[in-house]
């Protein structure tokens, strides 16, 4: 991997990351008419209306706490950085909304996990609201591959592998915000700050199964093989947070 040192700001590579994604065209199939089964239906329809809510923020929130890191944003490639990954989150949850639209499946105007996560946000400043989303996005990993195998839809499908492309660079993208936050810690403090995350994440995790097990069922994925999956991930992100709080020339 090329070091984020190699091009002036750490940021800028990431700017130019989500702009590529934002100007490819879409090719997912919209025009395949394989309407879910009602099986399927049941399985799935709940958690697309759900993680299509969770998707969807206008990020000004974040933006606001962001634009108050005063270090961070000496890098002239943060905020803008910032914008286009809110915006590539945005995509997912039209991609999401579009899908219900085609199943005549309402989109849901709220709900009560979405809300808590949203309320934990806006209490937080930027570290904590980064950890929020991170931690979303490190579960919807085994999530979105549940999900995709647990119906023969093409474009459901074709829609999850998208999702997922996109989240594994976003761990990458908010490790380097965590690490960047975090590095002008002592050591105690940042493994606080791990600890206390890794809570966080261990918690929401048994949210998640239980209540989207049907999906996971669906797709033939154990309890077991979910609760492996999400800890590698996260694992993942602990480390690359680690590594960016010690030292980003350990990026190479």
């Amino acid at each position: 991997m090329t070091s984020l040192l190699s091009i002036a700001s750490p940021y800028e590579r990431w700017y130019r990351h989500f702009r590529h994604g934002c100007d490819q065209p879409s090719d997912l199939p919209w025009n395949d008419a394989r309407p879910l089964n009602p099986a399927e239906r049941l399985a799935v329809s709940k958690a697309i209306q759900q993680f299509q809510l969770g998707e969807w923020a206008r990020g000004r929130g974040l933006v606001r706490r962001a634009s108050a890191q005063l270090e961070l944003c000496s890098d002239p490639w943060f905020l803008p950085a910032l914008e286009f990954f809110i915006g590539e989150e945005q995509r997912h949850s039209d991609m999401l909304g579009r899908f219900l639209d085609r199943e005549h499946i309402p989109r849901l105007t709220s709900h009560w996990l979405d809300g808590a996560f949203r309320r934990l946000r806006k209490l937080a400043g930027l570290e904590l609201c980064a950890v929020t989303l991170v931690t979303a996005e490190v579960l919807a990993i085994p999530f979105y591959r549940a999900l995709r195998d647990a119906t023969r839809s093409p474009l459901l499908r074709a829609i999850c592998v998208r999702i997922l492309c996109d989240e594994a660079a976003h761990l990458d993208y908010q490790a380097l915000t965590l690490g960047l936050v975090r590095r002008p810690l002592r050591e105690p403090a940042r493994a606080i700050r791990s600890v206390l995350h890794s809570a966080l994440f261990y918690g929401t995790a048994l949210l998640l199964w239980g209540q989207y097990r049907r999906v996971f069922l669906a797709a033939g994925c154990t309890f077991q093989r979910f609760w492996t999956e999400a800890c590698r991930s996260f694992a993942f992100l602990d480390r690359r947070i680690r590594q960016v709080s010690f030292d980003d020339r350990r990026l190479d």
